[in-house]
């Protein structure tokens, strides 16, 4: 699972890179690609678990 997180991660920071590129805000698309992989893999999951446990009571 560890692999997983950190793959998709990667890859929505390099999807933000090179967004920059082109929009000439490398360091703006590149934190905002970060942002976008942590709120994927840690928030979402996060959420669905808390949501899971709280309608099994």
């Amino acid at each position: 699972m560890q692999k997983h997180n950190s793959f998709v991660l990667g890859m929505c920071t390099l999807i933000g890179l090179i967004i920059g590129l082109f929009v000439k805000n490398i360091m703006v698309w590149t934190f905002v690609g970060l942002a976008i992989g942590y709120v994927i893999t840690f928030w979402i999951p996060y959420f669905r678990h808390h949501r899971r446990v709280s309608t099994k009571k």
